[in-house]
């Protein structure tokens, strides 16, 4: 590595940013539906807020702040990594709304076992009030969005062509779309794949919901990442800053 600092500064952004707050969802939902076997009902929000409430405020939050400081560091310092992380946050927010407009179908139509941001809100805040934890769940879904995004840029970067990246981009949305598939706490609610609640809508919307978050993420990240930024996590690592 040309320099080491860089690529610790890359490995803590790629961490804090891109690994952190997705696991907000995963190790709150799968500590209540796995260790604590309630994967059904009001009351598996509850025991995932028993994780969550340790989680945020130690983990998750801490989390951001350090991304946010790597952000403002790397701004002159590595102008490579700040173009990353800001690339990968804003696109994958914005694929989150693509995603968005396949999720809502199936809200409005009662193919989701219930709302994203009601369940995440409910889960980290532990509140029922409406006005206090809808905007918190809001926040969690599309700081997953972001993180997934900025995995996507720190991983794969920019590729050769528009066809490159929406082919690397939209295997990444089918990988997300496995793991939702099959870990909590999704799978857990309504079996692999939907199969025990709505089956094939869910598993067909949600498929069609992440293949338009691929997509979107692979065209605005060609788009936004210049030619320096070619190469995956490893070449990310090794190279100098541009």
């Amino acid at each position: 590595m040309k320099d080491r600092k860089r690529a610790i500064v890359i490995l803590l952004a790629f961490i804090a940013g891109g690994v952190v707050p997705i696991q907000l969802v995963t190790l709150s939902f799968g500590y209540a539906q796995y260790v604590k076997a309630v994967s059904l009902g009001p009351k598996v929000i509850i025991t995932a807020h028993d994780f969550a409430a340790y989680y945020v405020p130690f983990i998750y939050v801490p989390a951001l702040l350090l991304l946010a400081g790597i952000a403002w560091y790397s701004r002159k310092q590595y102008p490579d990594v700040f173009r990353r992380i800001m690339v990968g946050l804003g696109v994958g927010v914005l694929a989150t709304v693509s995603l968005d407009f396949f999720r809502e179908m199936g809200v409005i139509n009662s193919w989701l076992p219930g709302d994203t941001p009601n369940m995440f809100g409910k889960m980290t805040t532990g509140s029922n009030n409406f006005s206090y934890f809808y905007p918190v769940g809001v926040f969690v879904h599309f700081m997953n969005g972001a993180s997934f995004g900025l995995f996507y840029t720190f991983v794969w970067g920019r590729r050769s062509t528009f066809r490159s990246a929406l082919l690397w981009a939209t295997s990444w949305a089918l990988v997300m779309e496995l793991g939702m598939m099959t870990l909590p706490p999704m799978a857990p609610m309504v079996g692999a794949f939907g199969t025990r609640f709505a089956w094939p809508q869910l598993f067909l919307l949600t498929l069609a919901a992440h293949i338009a978050y691929g997509i979107t993420l692979g065209l605005l990240s060609q788009y936004f990442l210049k030619s320096e930024d070619k190469g995956g996590l490893f070449r990310f690592l090794r190279g100098s800053p541009s």
